[in-house]
This record gives C-alpha cells, structure tokens and sequence, in this order.
C-alpha cells in the first residue's frame, strides 16, 4: 500500500513538472528577453521605451534587486510579452531607448538614441549600455 502512495505521490510530481514546463515554453514563444549589460559606472537603474515603427508601445524600468550598481558582470533582463504589443505589429521595426539613473536620481543622467532591430519570439537579446553623463549614453546590440 505504501508502495503504491508512493509511486502515485511521484506520478504526480512528475505531471506537474512536465505541465509547468510547457506552460514556460508556452510563455517563452509569446515573449522575447532583453538582457542589459551595463558598462557605464554609477547607474543603479534604467528605465526604457520601446516603439515600433516610431510609435511608442510601452516602457519599464530595471535595476538590481538588492540594491547596487547595475554591471556588465551581472546582466539584468526583462521581457516584452506580444501583449504588449498591437495586432498587426511587425517584429522587424522594433526600436529601445534607454535612460539611465544614478544612485538616488530623480531625473535620468541622459537617453540613449533609439537601438533598432528585428526581434523574433522566444529569443533573447543581449543590449550593452554605455557611456556616461557627460559624453552621453548609447546602447548597442551585444555580437
């Protein structure tokens, strides 16, 4: 009898592994990642918006969870999930501006230009901030 509790205890484990693991897979395709490298010394956040064509979509922000300096070392990263986005949308004219925040800032130190690229569902791209608030903030896809 134990024997059986026991295997039905696992089966059960098993199953909702497996159903947790779809449900991620299934989430996966309907977002893409952005994963921000910061090279720039003193920001502790960034805050974003993203377009497409132009047009603004949505915005958010970022920064370490325990309270430090964002770093190349340790990348933060944030999805944008397709319902962000209006039906019709096309992935290929996605652009992000990036403005960074010092430690305690009210206001943003600069605003990077717009970064454009094509994106598709499920993957994940890799966006280095840099610069600083004097000769200004760009932001470039990581190769």
């Amino acid at each position: 009898m134990r024997k059986g509790i026991f295997a039905a205890l696992l089966l059960t484990l098993a199953l909702c592994l497996t159903a947790c693991a779809g449900a991620n897979e299934a989430a996966e395709a309907d977002s893409f990642t952005i994963r921000l490298a910061c090279e720039s010394e003193g920001v502790y956040q960034v805050f974003y918006t993203y377009y497409i064509g132009g047009e603004e979509r949505g915005m958010g922000g970022v920064a370490d969870l325990d309270g430090a300096a964002l770093s190349a070392d340790a990348p933060v990263e944030f999805p944008l999930l397709k319902e962000y986005f209006e039906d019709g949308d096309g992935l290929s004219a996605i652009s992000i501006d990036f403005s960074p925040y010092g430690e305690g800032d009210t206001v943003e130190m600069g605003t990077t230009a717009p970064l454009e690229f094509s994106v598709s569902w499920g993957e994940t791209y890799t966006v280095v901030l840099s610069g600083d608030r004097e000769s200004g903030f760009t932001a470039e896809l990581a190769s």
